[in-house]
């Protein structure tokens, strides 16, 4: 990915400490910047769904705000013409 210009991974989804963990890990491993939404992750009990923000936060990426991280895209302008993965 990182051929296209492709340096962060946004996760949202659920189940905030099965799927989402998973995956903010595994973009980890493969040296990507991990923005995981804090409230834009959901899980079965909100004990879980913070454990795994903790841990998201400690050790393998950055956990922010929706809105936090829509600003910081407008404020690039990535918003406009996003390159994502699958395009």
């Amino acid at each position: 990915m990182t051929r296209r210009g492709i340096d962060t991974v946004l996760i949202t989804g659920t189940v905030t400490n099965v799927c989402c963990e998973s995956s903010a890990r595994d973009a980890s491993t493969l040296r990507f910047r991990v923005i995981m939404t804090a409230d834009g992750n959901a899980a079965g009990r909100d004990e879980e769904h913070n454990a795994t923000l903790h841990t998201i936060y400690r050790s393998f990426g950055d956990v922010r705000p929706t809105a936090e991280v829509v600003a910081m895209l407008e404020g690039t302008g990535v918003s406009d013409g996003c390159r994502c993965a699958g395009s």
